[in-house]
């Protein structure tokens, strides 16, 4: 996943989500063998919801350097 414009990150991060919750819920609806692409969503998952987390502990490590700017 690559996005040049980081302010439109966490937009992305939001329609990855959703568009592997509804593929998942398709699976689920289905029957046969689907552990392989079952695991590569989870998988998915955990590497977005690591990502969300990046950007936002970014965000906070910025905002808290912009308030000690600020007060200096």
């Amino acid at each position: 996943m690559v996005e040049a414009d980081s302010t439109k990150l966490s937009d992305r991060i939001a329609e990855a989500n959703k568009v592997i919750a509804e593929r998942a819920r398709e699976l689920f609806q289905t029957s046969g063998d689907n552990f392989e692409e079952e695991q590569a969503l989870d998988t998915a998952i955990c590497v977005l919801h690591a990502l969300h987390g990046t950007l936002r502990s970014r965000s906070i490590a910025i905002q808290s350097t912009h308030r000690d700017h600020k007060t200096a």
